[in-house]
């Protein structure tokens, strides 16, 4: 996905206060790697940096890794140190607080118990420090983008028209979340040797790296720094022979390298979906369910009190918060309510489908008789593929996310230009 809808749903790790930092050599830590507007990069951050990136990207940790990481990692600590420096400069500070709560974030996102991290930073000997750092710098770097980008950007109603028309023009055709990574072809480029290393990316990926960190370590293309993600694209948007493996590949399936007049490609299509879809059957819903138990004794002694309390419940909901105390309060072991989670409309029963059909997130459905029971479905969430591709503020906010994107790039070689950089 794109770097700022990265940073905007920004997730990361938690319990950094028990962590106490490896020891590096005094040598390590003068060694200098490069030298950005008076600061210093030591050899040990470096280092540091590349055993992150080594176990979040899940890469092998060899030798041969390490040095093919070497070049890539330290051009990425140079852009982060020139983004602090600019946020510096603009008094944008990221607090403590803000880097624990994205940290916290993270943590629950990843299904960590408190302490885990701690425990896997320590056995791989990499300083806590080293992440807090890099997601302080994305805290920082959201923060220009927020300010000093986006205010500046303005989209007008035929820019909107324009992507629409496109649409409309295309309307059945499949659309694909697409990811790459790219690897040019110069003048002086081994080929067969970036074959090989293409090739080896596959493999790594393929067994289990995370293609957003490969494509943000090695790609050469503009998406890097999104973790090479390109967003919605057509197939007449790419290169040919990107657009006929579009046609063979599935979601989450990574690409053999695709060999093109400007280098090397690997890509990976995220989701795919139908442009301008109006099939109401394929809108996904997440349902949770409430079933009122049969009349018992001692308990909704008549269909009359049971038809009440269902009633009673359809009227009170009106938000999916209240539903885990409720589900609680009035759930039996074998009464059948819970969370049914993701449906899509076209699989339910053609009884339920109309009941579903029109209601929107936090809406509960009228009570529902069956078998004896009474079932009312709450929806706490409806994604509807026609909205997907044409509403205006979703061309809105794919033009604004691309802009920005540019912008920010653009931004960031400014920065360079303007900075006295050296490297050892």
């Amino acid at each position: 996905m794109s770097v700022l809808r990265t940073l905007f749903d920004a997730a990361v790790f938690v319990g950094w206060f028990a962590l106490s930092p490896p020891l590096a050599t005094a040598q390590d830590i003068q060694n200098i790697a490069a030298i950005v507007n008076d600061e210093i990069i030591s050899a040990y951050d470096l280092d540091q940096r590349i055993s992150l990136t080594i176990l979040m990207s899940r890469f092998p940790n060899t030798e041969e890794t390490r040095q093919q990481l070497v070049s890539s990692t330290l051009t990425k600590l140079i852009d982060d140190r020139l983004k602090l420096q600019e946020a510096n400069q603009y008094n944008l500070s990221v607090s403590d607080e803000e880097v624990a709560a994205t940290l916290d974030n993270f943590e629950k996102s990843n299904n960590m118990q408190p302490g885990d991290l701690d425990k896997l930073l320590l056995e791989q000997d990499i300083d806590l420090s080293t992440l807090i750092e890099q997601f302080r710098v994305q805290l920082a770097w959201n923060k220009i983008i927020q300010r000093r980008i986006m205010p500046r950007i303005t989209i007008s109603e035929d820019e909107v028209a324009a992507v629409q028309q496109k649409l409309k023009a295309n309307k059945g055709k499949n659309e694909y979340f697409l990811s790459e990574i790219y690897l040019p072809l110069e003048n002086d480029t081994d080929e067969g040797q970036l074959r090989n290393s293409a090739q080896n990316l596959v493999d790594q990926i393929r067994n289990g790296a995370s293609f957003a960190r490969a494509a943000g370590q090695f790609s050469e293309g503009s998406t890097a720094s999104a973790g090479g993600a390109i967003g919605w694209v057509l197939v007449d948007d790419v290169e040919p022979e990107i657009s006929e493996v579009l046609a063979t590949i599935s979601e989450n399936q990574v690409s053999d390298p695709i060999r093109t007049a400007l280098g090397y490609f690997i890509i990976t299509v995220q989701k795919i979906r139908t442009v301008m879809e109006n099939n109401p059957d394929n809108v996904v819903f997440d349902l949770t369910q409430i079933v009122v138990p049969a009349s018992s004794e001692g308990e909704l002694a008549s269909p009359k009190s049971q038809s009440a309390l269902a009633n009673s419940l359809s009227n009170f909901i009106d938000d999916c918060r209240y539903l885990p105390s409720l589900l609680t309060e009035i759930s039996g072991e074998e009464s059948g309510s819970g969370k049914l989670g993701k449906i899509r409309l076209g699989d339910l029963p053609d009884t339920i489908k109309e009941i579903l059909r029109d209601m929107q997130p936090g809406q509960a459905s009228a009570p529902y008789e069956d078998d004896g029971v009474y079932r009312i479905f709450v929806v706490c969430d409806r994604q509807d593929p026609q909205m997907l591709s044409g509403s205006e503020n979703q061309i809105r906010q794919d033009i604004l996310i691309r802009r920005a994107e540019n912008r920010a790039r653009g931004y960031l070689q400014d920065m360079h230009n303007a900075a006295t950089i050296e490297t050892r």
